[in-house]
């Protein structure tokens, strides 16, 4: 890749790493289809699951299973990122992901769907998914100059959210017409998309003389954050809100049925509400060019978009909650798009696979904190669980950058 000045880096516009980059292109459009599937996936199994249990507690229980393998899976997959042919592992984890797809909508189709077979399809593609993302991610900043990696990574999240529009839409309408069944039947149609891009891709060799890292290297990523304070507190960052916050989408289905009685048709469109605004937020990273003050930007936001869930958990109109859906939709992409891109600044590729493989732990955190809201919400009700865990979000996101100098200093 031919090397720019930064001066032609910021005249190049929000879009450039998707004009300028052919190869980073074509990842680009194959991992928002794969995106696509797996949200197709997710409105699925949460409307399954609470369709045959009427349980809060086994919807959180599919959230926690699709997540454990985050906890699980990240780590030693950091490794293997760093180890293996990138290009190969992607199109594995595609493959398997989309025959699954497959078998799942067999089994509803047929009519042998039990609540167990939820339980184990989540935690299988939560595994392919634990790998699959940070592959994805790392394969970013080798695609593209470093001046356009916060435009790269902007436009990844920009992308990714803009299929949480776009597939629960779809996945949504589809489940009232045709079915259950159908949602898995066009993920796997969108990852057979996905594998058909990617394995058209070329990926950048190795440096010469980087290093291949032994097995002894599988925590590498965590004691890096773990020495390092702007790290750890980035880190700590998108814990909070990801653990206390994010799982209030995994029950949009209790909103969408019991509290504004707008069904399934209706749970695409809150769905599509908090795209809409992700997308908004993922795209203002991208074009965001200078980071001057961007720590101390990145708390307030934090600590707002808690807020907004309130606000969300308390609203019994469709009409109030939609608009603050796109709001929350905006804080939540651009504190998430703003972490990672400040976090991939600051790692260097020889390490970037385990330190991503290490970040996506707090992936998991959100069905793991679905899990707990499950629980409170069969004592309490769904609002009052959502609002407790914005609250303590907000409070331990202050607490955070309060205590953290660099983090507020990035």
């Amino acid at each position: 890749m031919p090397a720019r000045s930064l001066g032609d880096s910021v005249q190049s516009g929000m879009f450039s790493a998707l004009v300028r980059y052919p190869t980073y292109r074509r990842l680009w459009f194959g991992s928002q289809a794969a995106s696509l599937g797996q949200w197709m996936q997710q409105v699925g199994l949460g409307w399954l699951a609470y369709s045959l249990t009427d349980s809060e507690f086994v919807l959180g229980l599919v959230g926690l299973m699709a997540g454990l393998p985050f906890l699980v899976v990240s780590i030693p997959g950091g490794l293997l990122i760093d180890r293996v042919d990138r290009r190969r592992l992607m199109l594995g984890c595609q493959t398997a992901a989309a025959v699954l797809a497959v078998v799942v909508a067999a089994d509803v189709i047929g009519g042998w769907v039990r609540p167990w077979h939820l339980l184990a399809a989540a935690f299988l593609n939560g595994s392919l998914q634990a790998v699959l993302n940070p592959t994805q991610q790392s394969l970013v900043p080798s695609l593209v100059d470093r001046v356009d990696l916060t435009n790269a990574i902007g436009l990844n999240s920009a992308g990714q959210n803009m299929t949480r529009v776009v597939g629960p839409s779809i996945a949504g309408g589809m489940i009232g017409i045709f079915g259950v069944g159908s949602a898995f039947l066009l993920q796997a149609a969108a990852l057979c998309g996905a594998l058909a891009l990617v394995s058209g891709i070329t990926v950048p060799p190795r440096k010469p003389g980087q290093t291949v890292p032994g097995p002894r290297s599988v925590f590498d990523g965590i004691r890096l954050i773990a020495r390092r304070p702007d790290l750890r507190g980035l880190f700590l960052l998108a814990c909070v809100p990801t653990f206390f916050v994010f799982p209030y989408v995994q029950f949009l289905s209790v909103f969408a049925r019991d509290i504004l009685g707008i069904g399934p048709s209706g749970l695409g469109l809150l769905m599509a509400a908090s795209g809409s605004g992700a997308v908004i937020g993922s795209l203002m990273t991208a074009a965001r060019r200078h980071f001057t003050g961007a720590g101390r930007t990145l708390i307030v936001m934090t600590v707002a978009y808690g807020a907004v869930i309130v606000g969300i958990a308390a609203s019994r109109s469709v009409f109030l909650t939609l608009p603050l859906l796109v709001c929350a939709g905006i804080l939540g992409a651009s504190y998430m798009s703003t972490n990672n891109a400040l976090l991939q600044h600051r790692i260097t590729d020889d390490v970037r696979g385990r330190v991503m493989g290490a970040y996506m732990l707090t992936f998991g955190l959100m069905p793991l904190g679905a899990m707990p809201m499950g629980i409170l919400a069969d004592h309490v009700g769904t609002p009052l669980a959502v609002a407790t865990g914005a609250i303590i979000s907000s409070v331990l996101a202050a607490l955070v950058g309060f205590s953290s100098r660099e983090l507020r200093e990035l």
